[in-house]
């Protein structure tokens, strides 16, 4: 037997006031919304993939075919607004800076 049946015809279930019931798909569209238009500093990336300033710095932001995808200055399709100087601050648009770990994690870790 894989199934488990329970019937709940005669129950109730009451749902602290700060809690909510939403679909799925909804759901994932507020998630998804929270991070559009939204910048995020170094900081913060390197907060989000729990590494240190050095190995993204080496490994990532300053590969040159990893720049030419994400540098806003070399693509439209970038997402990173690097420093025009020394000790000047990177800039990251959420949104594509999430998706794009998302989804070249495993080029980015086959080092």
């Amino acid at each position: 037997m894989n199934k488990l049946i329970v019937d709940l015809e005669n129950i109730t279930i009451a749902l602290p006031e700060t809690k909510i019931i939403i679909d799925r798909s909804e759901y994932d569209a507020l998630k998804e919304d929270a991070t559009r238009g939204r910048y995020m500093s170094l900081s913060d990336v390197l907060e989000l993939l729990s590494v240190s300033r050095p190995w993204l710095l080496e490994n990532v932001l300053y590969k040159p075919e990893i720049r030419r995808q994400i540098d806003i200055d070399q693509t439209k399709d970038g997402f990173v607004k690097y420093p025009n100087n020394q000790g000047g601050r990177y800039f990251f648009l959420a949104s594509k800076t999430k998706d794009y770990f998302e989804q070249n994690f495993e080029q980015i870790f086959k080092l």
